[in-house]
């Protein structure tokens, strides 16, 4: 009897067990099924731009205003073009890399980010020569990298010598959407013609070559036949620095005041290169007209009154004002008044949008670099702080860019900048 009685404790004793264990692995599927991935509770982006050297100014300004839309994302508030429906996943800026505008430094700087498995998408690079650098290594990583200034017109589309970037994404219009805009505003403005003489001087750089070529090609649609080009290294880049650059730059200045130029067209990506051409050019008596372009956009730097900039986007009177006064108490009154920096808070917006609807359409449950990318390409937002809509949708960069956004300032006596161009 006593020996039945073990025997069926036993067996009821196994039941128990078995009963418990199917019961604890269907908790555990349960459980297992509703999981929520950890990067759609908070997630990480990353910021790449020139923090120190001659640019540093357009890596603080950049990375300072991608602070601030992670302040707001974060904070639940209602945004320009983000819909109430989305539930946002919480973002945290996990590293700022310094690139310099150095295409050697910005491959360093994209391992980084690539080893830190938190970072789902990257804001940058600031410079296309850092694409060219650093896109590769996140290409190799499914790393979508959105940028608020880069604008070689190749780099989505790629060209002899050089791959498209896969992961790349920008907000601002490339290159010749620039120069298109810049030619036919400056042209009638200073009643070129045919017998006008321009000269064009690139920076050297991936950027500065690419945009003088396709101003070039502007110019002669145009009608202009009389162009000259020069080109000088700019600082950051220019073996003797800044004291370099002003050596190379002499000449050229002197050519273009004893030549009879009637316009020179420099685009460069070093503000102070800018002003000091400008400069330049009056002591040696020149008379013409001076334009550089987006990457001289610096108030507090390039204020040469009467000399002209093309850029990329809005003035800083044309942005939200909300965002420029929350800057503006968070960063300072000066570097409130560059306009440069406001398109990598639309970047980084981008990024988040793509985030948490990848998150969304996966109930929480499937969220990766290679996921983000693929979502990123159809976020579309109705309105931004910058004033108007942004999608990537234009063919002629791959469907990695905008359409538009391009306008003209004209520096007044006082150094501000009045738009007097704006581009549909």
């Amino acid at each position: 009897m006593l020996k039945k009685v073990g025997a069926i404790a036993a067996i009821a004793a196994t039941i128990a067990v078995v009963v418990a264990a199917t019961l604890g692995g269907t908790a555990s599927a349960k459980s297992a099924k509703v999981a929520v991935n950890p990067l759609c509770k908070k997630a990480s982006l990353g910021f790449a731009g020139p923090l120190t050297g001659g640019a540093a100014f357009l890596g603080k300004d950049q990375s300072n205003w991608v602070k601030l839309m992670i302040k707001n994302w974060n904070a639940g508030k209602a945004m320009p073009g983000v819909p109430k429906s989305l539930h946002r996943v919480k973002l945290n800026l996990a590293l700022l890399g310094d690139s310099q505008l150095n295409p050697q430094v910005s491959a360093t700087v994209a391992r980084q980010m690539v080893a830190n498995k938190k970072i789902l998408g990257m804001v940058g690079f600031a410079g296309s020569n850092e694409e060219l650098g650093g896109g590769p290594v996140l290409d190799g990583a499914k790393l979508a990298y959105v940028t608020g200034s880069a604008t070689k017109d190749t780099l989505a589309t790629g060209a002899t010598g050089q791959k498209p970037l896969k992961y790349f994404f920008r907000v601002v219009p490339i290159n010749s959407t620039q120069a298109k805009a810049g030619v036919s505003y400056i042209v009638p403005k200073l009643k070129l013609n045919k017998g006008s003489k321009v000269m064009i001087v690139d920076d050297g750089e991936a950027y500065g070559i690419d945009i003088a070529n396709a101003a070039q090609k502007a110019f002669k649609a145009a009608g202009i036949t009389k162009i000259t080009r020069e080109s000088v290294k700019e600082t950051d880049a220019n073996p003797g620095g800044s004291a370099g650059f002003a050596a190379d730059m002499a000449p050229v200045a002197l050519k273009a005041a004893t030549g009879g130029y009637k316009l020179v067209y420099a685009p460069s990506q070093d503000a102070p290169d800018s002003q000091a051409f400008v400069e330049q050019l009056k002591t040696d008596g020149y008379k013409g007209g001076f334009m550089a372009t987006d990457g001289s956009v610096s108030p507090s730097q390039y204020k040469f009154p009467g000399a002209y900039v093309s850029f990329f986007g809005p003035g800083i009177d044309k942005i939200n004002k909300t965002y420029v006064k929350q800057y503006k108490a968070t960063y300072g009154a000066a570097s409130a008044t560059d306009p440069f920096g406001a398109p990598s808070f639309v970047a980084a917006q981008m990024l988040a949008t793509a985030i948490s609807q990848q998150c969304a359409a996966s109930h929480g449950k499937k969220i990766s670099r290679a996921l983000v990318a693929k979502t990123l390409k159809k976020v579309k937002l109705s309105t931004t702080i910058l004033g108007y809509s942004m999608a990537f949708n234009n063919p002629a960069d791959a469907f990695h860019g905008p359409k538009s956004g391009v306008t003209v300032f004209q520096i007044q006596p006082n150094g501000s900048y009045k738009e007097v161009f704006a581009a549909s």
